[in-house]
């Protein structure tokens, strides 16, 4: 049977109308499935909201005493009752599963150390933050960014994670003005004492010089401990420790300086290009000795020196024609006086050499009695009054001889080996200070903290070189220290490094 034409459709509003119970039953199921839908995202993805509750304390329990007590003393006491008393609970329970502490392991003994680590660390987690602290020989570095700070003769530099100690070792070191023999032995225990107590996270090295009389080669020579850095491992530190302990410490004087020195490397001046370097300025023996030390990438020197000339440049030639004029002057006065210039400086060389024996049998009689050598840096030493007066001080007289060497005034004839006979001139303070300052510049990332010990002398005036040094340690982030006898021994005794 065929659908009967012209039959009118239901329009909009019935259509609707007819469809309201489904409508109704598809906006309640999505809003229920929204509603779970929330609920799986609150659990699966934000997470629960977790919490911590402590059961219910038992009155009659001993730990519940415990913190009982300890609150009426704290009442009593007028100390602080604002902590709850089941956070008390949790620190003061003494039952099996409460909360402990791993054990620490137990630390070598290492006696007083000169050494101060610190180290810093925090951490978040879902309840709170907490942070930790450690200190002693650590560097820190297990809990977040560490430093140590390191004490030597007297000033602490912070920051010390690679060291260089910078040591004159010359005949300056232990003149008798400065009571060298007995002063340099300390010097050298604070050293070895400082080093067997670095930590393996640190590491160092050691530069030594030497400087003779007059400014030749020789006087630029530096040694190595090691061509580079070492960590401060055991192994490292006794070989240091073997390698140290003959410096300068034979009491007959047999073997001093790069004499006494078992085993080194030598470092030569080999300048590069890039630096910038004056060609016309020589450095003095200290200043080779820290552009050793700088080519080693430290972060923390010490110089400890007796030495502190600036460095030569070549004389001019007006320089040296006057010199020439002033010694021809000298010789001709010297024969008006009857005095041959030549057998003068003959003479004065003989005397200087029995007065040198005479002085090795003081010495060998100082040894037998237990008491310490007399040292001089050169035999001009051996006539001067504070020479002189410790050779009377301790019961002896030696007198140098000036016989056909002392004009009639006298006054000794040494200008001819002095300022008349030299080819060169002494820098100026400026040359050596721009020099350092590029070694720094040039050899360094980062700039390495400079610190000075100037080994002074009794009665020495060292007003000069306590600015000129002050400068150049403050310049390089340090700081410059006067050492002298007296310190050391009062360090010593203090057990002071």
């Amino acid at each position: 049977m065929s659908e009967a034409p012209n039959q009118p459709r239901p329009n909009f509003y019935r259509r609707i109308t007819a469809s309201v119970p489904l409508l109704v039953t598809v906006i309640v199921h999505v809003v229920l499935v929204a509603i779970a839908g929330y609920f799986v995202v609150s659990e699966q993805i934000i997470g629960k909201k977790k919490t911590f509750e402590a059961p219910p304390p038992s009155d009659n329990s001993v730990a519940q005493k415990q913190v009982q007590h300890r609150l009426q003393v704290a009442r009593k006491g007028g100390g602080s009752v604002s902590s709850s008393p089941v956070s008390a609970s949790r620190i003061f329970s003494t039952a099996e599963n409460a909360l402990q502490m791993p054990e620490l392991p137990d630390l070598p003994n290492v006696g007083t150390s000169s050494l101060g680590g610190m180290g810093f660390g925090a951490g978040m987690g879902d309840a709170g933050m907490g942070s930790g602290l450690t200190t002693g020989l650590n560097s820190g570095k297990s809990l977040g960014s560490g430093f140590m700070s390191l004490s030597f003769l007297g000033v602490t530099t912070q920051k010390a994670q690679k060291i260089v100690f910078v040591l004159d070792i010359s005949k300056a070191m232990m003149d008798v003005r400065k009571d060298g023999f007995e002063s340099f032995e300390i010097v050298r225990s604070r050293m070895m004492a400082l080093v067997s107590r670095l930590p393996p996270s640190t590491d160092f090295g050691v530069v030594v010089f030497n400087r003779t009389d007059f400014y030749d080669e020789q006087t630029r020579l530096v040694r190595l401990f090691r061509p580079e850095l070492v960590p401060a491992t055991l192994a490292n530190k006794n070989a240091f420790l073997e390698w140290m302990k003959p410096i300068n410490s034979d009491p007959t004087l047999k073997k001093l300086a790069f004499a006494s020195l078992p085993s080194s490397t030598e470092w030569k001046f080999t300048p590069a290009p890039s630096l910038g370097l004056d060609p016309d300025y020589r450095p003095t023996p200290w200043v080779n000795a820290l552009h050793a030390a700088f080519e080693f990438k430290p972060d923390t020197v010490y110089v400890i020196t007796a030495a502190t000339s600036v460095g030569t440049v070549d004389a001019s030639a007006a320089t040296l024609a006057a010199r020439q004029r002033e010694r021809k002057e000298l010789v001709d006065e010297l024969k008006s006086e009857g005095i041959d210039l030549a057998e003068a400086e003959k003479a004065r060389e003989a005397a200087l050499r029995k007065a040198r024996a005479e002085l090795d049998v003081i010495n060998q009689r100082q040894v037998a009695q237990g008491r310490p050598p007399f040292v001089i840096e050169n035999t001009f030493r051996l006539f001067a009054p504070d020479f002189q007066a410790a050779i009377r001080k301790a019961g002896y007289t030696l007198n140098v001889d000036g016989e056909g060497w002392t004009r009639r005034n006298g006054q000794r004839i040494i200008g001819s080996t002095g300022h008349m006979a030299r080819n060169w001139d002494t820098a100026r303070f400026e040359d050596m200070r721009g020099h350092i300052a590029k070694l720094q510049a040039g050899l360094l990332r980062e700039r390495a903290v400079l610190n000075i010990f100037y080994f002074v002398g009794s009665n020495q005036n060292t007003k000069r070189e306590e600015e000129d040094l002050g400068k150049i340690a403050r310049a390089n982030g340090g700081k410059l220290e006067l050492i002298n006898a007296a310190k050391l021994r009062a360090l010593k005794s203090a057990g002071s490094p």
